[in-house]
């Protein structure tokens, strides 16, 4: 069999949203994926700080950050808030 380039391949968090944060770093590990990309819920669910951490002493590198709050307002206080939110 050959070999699988995977120096390139990301793993969305969404795809194996089943998976707890911890889980998802340590089966990207275990399998050799270097890169995540993660859904902004999940993340602030565990913490950002201690997501950034749990990230970053794998050695993993984050891709994406996904899905920010949507802007559907029709007022302009509604719609400040939602980008307020995104960033």
């Amino acid at each position: 069999m050959t070999d699988v380039d995977l120096s390139r391949f990301s793993i969305n968090q969404e795809t194996v949203k089943q998976w707890s944060l911890p889980e998802l770093v340590e089966g990207c590990r275990k399998a050799g994926v270097a890169r995540i990309g993660l859904w902004r819920a999940p993340v602030q669910e565990y913490g950002v700080e201690r997501a950034a951490r749990l990230v970053r002493e794998a050695g993993l590198t984050v891709t994406s950050l996904c899905r920010g709050g949507f802007l559907t307002a029709t007022d302009p206080g509604g719609r400040a808030a939602a980008l307020d939110d995104n960033r």
